[in-house]
């Protein structure tokens, strides 16, 4: 990948003093009704292009929230090709990514809903919400290898960073925040709570818009 393609890279791994950015793309109406959120009928719901063939519940509840961007990114100075691979990788990260955020419950949901800004503790989700997160950091893991060569920001592997900015082996001091930013942009950020009290320099991804 060129340079430009690893500043986006830079940019697509957010803080908050950067904009927030997120890969879209078209929509395509769902096929399948979720089990668990009678709100709106699954017809009625319009999932983007790259939402797996078989959507999860999880997923689904997500997508009663989250929206995509209508359009892709494109990578000035770099091929279609190249930036048409950036962009295939960054989707399969938001597809677990989303079903973090379908894994939370309906109180918590209504919460952001309400508020536009959830935080919770890693060490307070369930056992079924701890193994999606960890999915969204395999999957990043997995995505970005041979893609990002510099050790900045989330780099290849988010819970090395983690690690670095003073997170526990278990996380059990890692505080998770979904936020909407200007535009409706949605972001999740993790942060570790330090000894002082303080929060580290919170790194996150850009999920969508509502």
């Amino acid at each position: 990948m060129g340079t430009q393609c690893r500043q986006l890279v830079s940019l697509l791994v957010l803080t908050t003093a950067l904009p927030v950015i997120v890969l879209g793309c078209g929509h395509h109406a769902a096929k399948q009704r979720p089990t668990n959120s009678p709100a709106e009928p699954a017809s009625d719901i319009s999932l983007p292009e790259w939402a797996p063939p078989n959507p999860s519940p999880e997923f689904m509840r997500a997508a009663r929230v989250i929206k995509p961007w209508p359009t892709e990114i494109t990578i000035a100075g770099e091929s279609d090709l190249a930036a048409k691979a950036f962009n295939a990788r960054f989707r399969r990260c938001l597809v677990p990514a989303w079903e973090f955020f379908g894994s939370l419950t309906d109180d918590q949901i209504g919460r952001f809903r309400a508020t536009r800004d959830l935080r919770i503790q890693v060490k307070d989700l369930t056992d079924k919400q701890r193994a999606a997160l960890y999915r969204v950091f395999d999957t990043w893991r997995e995505q970005m290898k041979g893609v990002l060569d510099r050790p900045e920001a989330w780099g290849t592997d988010w819970l090395v960073e983690l690690y670095k900015a003073g997170a526990k082996e278990d996380l059990s001091n890692v505080e998770i925040q979904f936020v909407v930013r200007a535009r409706g942009r949605v972001v999740m950020f993790l942060r570790a709570c330090l000894p002082d009290g303080s929060l580290s320099y919170p790194n996150g991804m850009g999920l969508g818009h509502m």
